[in-house]
């Protein structure tokens, strides 16, 4: 069933028979502890032989480790699963995510799939699905090769919809869906359970309300703007979905498009609430490292300066000062950006930038240091704790970046486009999506 209106499709799915250790069977997505190599042997041990999505997907921490052949055996793996009978019958539904997170909350989720011909991940795109951050090259091509000649996915991305009143996904927990999954996940990741919604009235039913959120009133009322059409903001998993498109149309070029409703051409995600009360938006913070700090502070004013935009440092005497300061100065015309320099702290103010949001300037201020300084090393750090501690070093150098309000996320991509690369978090790592459910992308006439 397909609701090409709004992108949205219903998955037919593939869960592990009963007598699979589900609490084996589910890890978390490839893109965590990439710098924590032992998360991943545990889960190795933890998993030991049993069939696991482990033997499904490629850890980014062993993106330099024999990668050829470890992409060969995730292909193997994934046949192997089929034929050796590991996955119950293929269910056709929405799966309704109720996952208690490590600190106590639940955050709520529907499983759908969404037309990939409807996304464009670029930064100014007007399609009903967009990316909220820029992707990397280098990340973005091993997922390319995971996905292209896969014969199955299993999704780790969060896809957002804008719900601020609850209308959409949270009522459906009050209906009685029947539970499918119920178990611990492994390395605190929390408890995770399921319903399934395949009854098609209920099913047509959300796919109104969706509808609802792109009708022109609706969205210029909500964002003050005529013409558009977004409905869905990748939350995480920008770069594997971006693949899933790119595969896509590989294979739309290369097979004639046997069918407008090729598994490929849908990708399997679960929808989020931004405003879901377990879910918490974080900025990431920018670290610069093998550098004078306070070298780098003046390197950065008369870079800027140099390049057309009027910056300078201020110096303050605390972190109430700081705030109270950026607060004060901080405009449409000012932006400032808040450091930490070998223990020091200041601003850097930058007086009429050429950029529209405080992340675009940094973006830019950035690539303007790094062209100039090619020793130095820029970190994305969570968590403003951790630039208060490295910010201490003698060669390390730690940006501020603002928070960021759940009402400005859609709005801001409406109107200024994507944020830059590594913008905006949700939540910590362990409280990422966990793989579970798994689909066919291989074509079957019908």
């Amino acid at each position: 069933m397909f609701f090409d209106n709004i992108a949205l499709g219903v998955p037919r799915i593939l869960l592990p028979n009963p007598e699979i250790d589900c609490s084996k069977w589910a890890v978390i997505a490839c893109d965590q502890y990439v710098h924590d190599i032992s998360y991943w042997e545990e889960v190795k041990s933890i998993v030991g032989n049993t069939p696991s999505t482990l033997d499904l997907i490629y850890p980014e921490v062993y993106l330099y480790d024999e990668h050829e052949e470890r992409i060969a055996r995730v292909h193997n793996n994934m046949k192997r699963f089929v034929t050796n009978g590991i996955f119950r019958d293929e269910i056709e539904g929405f799966l309704l995510v109720d996952r208690m997170l490590p600190s106590g909350k639940s955050r709520k989720g529907l499983v759908v799939t969404l037309d990939l011909e409807h996304y464009d991940s670029r930064s100014q795109s007007k399609t009903l699905i967009r990316t909220t951050e820029g992707t990397y090259p280098k990340n973005l091509e091993a997922r390319f090769e995971v996905r292209g000649n896969a014969s199955l996915e299993s999704p780790h991305i969060l896809v957002l919809i804008d719900d601020p009143k609850k209308e959409i996904i949270e009522p459906l927990f009050d209906e009685g869906h029947p539970t499918i999954v119920d178990f611990e996940l492994m390395m605190n990741g929390g408890h995770l359970k399921y319903h399934l919604i395949d009854n098609e009235k209920d099913i047509v039913r959300i796919a109104q309300k969706l509808a609802k959120r792109i009708e022109s009133d609706y969205i210029h009322q909500k964002y003050g703007v005529e013409n558009e059409t977004l409905l869905y903001a990748m939350g995480d998993g920008n770069h594997s979905f971006a693949a899933a498109q790119k595969a896509w149309k590989k294979i739309k070029s290369t097979r004639n498009n046997r069918s407008a409703h090729h598994p490929a051409r849908h990708a399997m995600v679960e929808l989020i609430n931004l405003h879901d009360d377990a879910i918490d938006i974080e900025p990431i913070h920018r670290l610069i490292t093998r550098v004078d700090p306070k070298i780098a502070c003046n390197t950065l004013v008369a870079l800027l300066n140099a390049s057309g935009a009027r910056a300078h440092l201020e110096k303050v005497s605390s972190p109430d000062a700081q705030h109270q300061r950026t607060t004060a100065l901080s405009s449409p015309s000012t932006h400032c950006l808040p450091y930490r320099a070998a223990g020091d702290l200041g601003i850097l103010v930058i007086e009429n930038p050429s950029q529209r949001t405080i992340p675009e300037t940094m973006e830019a201020a950035l690539d303007l240091f790094t062209r100039e300084n090619t020793e130095a090393e820029v970190g994305f750090i969570h968590g403003e704790d951790v630039i208060d501690n490295l910010g201490n070093k003698s060669d390390a150098l730690g940006f501020y970046m603002p928070p960021i309000s759940k009402n400005s996320v859609f709005e801001s991509i409406v109107r200024y486009g994507a944020y830059p690369r590594k913008s905006i978090s949700i939540g910590h790592a362990d409280e990422k999506r966990y793989y579970m459910e798994c689909r066919s992308l291989i074509y079957t006439k019908r």
